[in-house]
């Protein structure tokens, strides 16, 4: 290749191939020093090496916190407040846990679970065929929800 026929692109190529080669190489380098000194048995680089394998931990992902929030969290109680009252609404017939998550913009695992755990110990749902849910009695209590989020101490 002839320096006359490179055009911009390929040079912009071969520049950043170029520095990531270079910054290859003094990882090389870095790595050939502390294998050396290993071998040498200098235990104040042994320490330094450990100590900073150690302070990495493991592999994280780039970008965001794995299992970080996604945004402020939901006051107590407002999941079941919003659920009720849909059924409520609906009588007899009930819902799909599908068509409670759409109404609600939540997911509809997250429907699943609460169903699973906290609206079985409430008894006042009953599951019926099809994968519907109804509300038992009408007359079951709408609970109120306060407008201030819980704040737990940790």
């Amino acid at each position: 290749m002839k320096v006359t026929d490179i055009n911009s692109k390929t040079l912009s190529t071969l520049l950043s191939l170029t520095k990531k080669k270079e910054t290859l190489q003094t990882k090389i380098t870095e790595i050939d020093q502390q294998i050396a000194s290993l071998a040498s048995g200098d235990t104040s680089i042994i320490k330094n090496i450990l100590r900073q394998a150690s302070a990495r931990g493991g592999r994280r992902a780039k970008g965001k916190r794995a299992g970080g929030r996604r945004g402020p969290k939901t006051p107590r109680g407002v999941m079941q407040q919003q659920i009720t009252e849909l059924l409520h609404a609906t009588g007899d017939i009930g819902l799909t846990i599908k068509q409670i998550a759409e109404k609600i913009g939540k997911p509809k695992a997250n429907i699943n679970v609460w169903f699973s755990t906290t609206g079985k110990k409430l008894n006042i749902f009953k599951r019926l065929e099809g994968g519907r849910v109804k509300l038992l009695g009408n007359e079951a209590p709408v609970p109120e929800v306060s407008a201030q989020p819980e704040v737990s101490a940790q």
